[in-house]
């Protein structure tokens, strides 16, 4: 097995197009959070979101836009392989093309005939194959649609691949672009706040629906060696699990998320004790962050109090099929830098809730190693583990 490396990072977020601005102002204990003005849907009683200052593309989605713009920058001082077979792209999918087909759907029921040729191109893999044209790749490609930890597994995929040999580099990670459809959805659920999210708070209320683009380029430690790459963080294994409990739900003492954390301990050869932080999926739901802080209770025991927790939720929004890409960019760019990311307007933490959530300002502290979690409705559930780099 090879050992695996992250040598490139984008991030197009509502808090900045590039990586840095995103990061300085997440430090910086700003939200990217803000009225609904991409789309007009003045019935729903939530209109706050977290929301890219983009446009989609006269021939491109907004997805696409964003997963191409974020791919450019984590490229930089990358020379992809010469055989294009020795690359992959693995995608976490959520909306996609939706907004296309929402769009003909408008039309058509306005009396209008519509651009039915620009929807019949959209699937769930668009993005997926925009960036692999970019590429030139012509290796394994995944989209996965695995809901809220689409990305996530997406990642985990990625280095599975690339630590059994089979590909010299990677590109993973996941777009996600406001729609129409996924906001009537959560709205329904009554699971959006009218207000800011408040993750792990006693008062939370929902979550912000969000939008935006992570990508990661990953590649076997040799390679990136020999080349003299930039290496941010080394992943060390992920784990996956199913609560098989509900449709939206996740099980409420934490069971399934607990053995995907676990999991990715075992993959990562790694001891609870050895966990600095925890990038959460904290969606502030009232049924989530109970249920994940139990989890971690469980998968971690008595070192879970020594554990730093947040939730980039908080900053962005639910970003859904790109969510576990973002909080694996928060807890790299952790581990680079030593600080944790806040967690905003966390003032009366849930007893529940009993970890050290870093509310409200970012906190410096030694960073190793970190896991980055995703539980996802249907109660899929994703863990990755991360390790600062350190040198060979």
């Amino acid at each position: 097995m090879s050992r695996v490396v992250v040598t490139g990072l984008g991030v197009v977020s509502s808090l900045g197009l590039d990586r840095e601005g995103t990061w300085s102002a997440m430090l910086a204990g700003k939200d990217g959070l803000g009225p609904l003005t991409r789309l007009h849907l003045p019935l729903e009683p939530a209109q706050i979101v977290g929301q890219v200052a983009m446009e989609a593309g006269r021939h491109q989605t907004l997805c696409e836009r964003m997963a191409l713009r974020a791919l450019q920058e984590a490229l930089e001082g990358i020379q992809p392989p010469e055989d294009p077979s020795r690359i992959g792209v693995f995608q976490g999918a959520g909306t996609s093309g939706l907004p296309v087909a929402e769009a003909y759907l408008e039309e058509r029921l306005g009396g209008r005939r519509g651009k039915a040729v620009e929807s019949a191109y959209q699937s769930p893999s668009t993005v997926t194959d925009a960036l692999a044209r970019r590429l030139g790749a012509t290796g394994p490609r995944g989209t996965i649609m695995n809901a809220c930890s689409s990305s996530l597994l997406a990642i985990g995929q990625a280095w599975e691949r690339l630590a059994s040999g089979e590909l010299d580099l990677a590109v993973a990670g996941g777009a996600e672009s406001l729609c129409r459809t996924t906001y009537a959805g959560f709205s329904c659920l009554k699971a959006v706040d009218p207000g800011k999210c408040r993750p792990f708070s006693r008062d939370r209320a929902g979550l912000n629906l969000g939008e935006g683009a992570v990508q990661l380029i990953l590649e076997p430690l040799e390679r990136a060696l020999a080349r003299g790459a930039v290496i941010y963080a080394e992943v060390l294994g992920y784990g996956a699990s199913m609560d098989a409990h509900h449709p939206t739900a996740p099980h409420p003492e934490g069971e399934g998320a607990a053995r995907a954390m676990a999991m990715a301990l075992r993959t990562g050869h790694l001891d609870a004790g050895d966990v600095d932080l925890i990038s959460a999926h904290g969606t502030a739901t009232p049924a989530n962050d109970g249920a994940e802080c139990l989890a971690i209770h469980r998968a971690l025991g008595v070192a879970a109090t020594a554990v730093s927790v947040t939730s980039t939720k908080s900053q962005f929004g639910h970003t859904l099929g790109s969510a576990g890409a973002f909080g694996a960019a928060a807890a790299i760019l952790a581990l680079r830098d030593q600080v944790v990311s806040p967690t905003l307007r966390l003032e009366d933490p849930d007893p529940v809730c009993d970890l050290d959530c870093t509310p409200k300002e970012a906190k410096e502290r030694q960073l190793r190693v970190a896991l980055v979690n995703a539980f996802a409705f249907g109660g899929n559930n994703v863990s990755l583990a991360l390790r600062r780099w350190e040198g060979a």
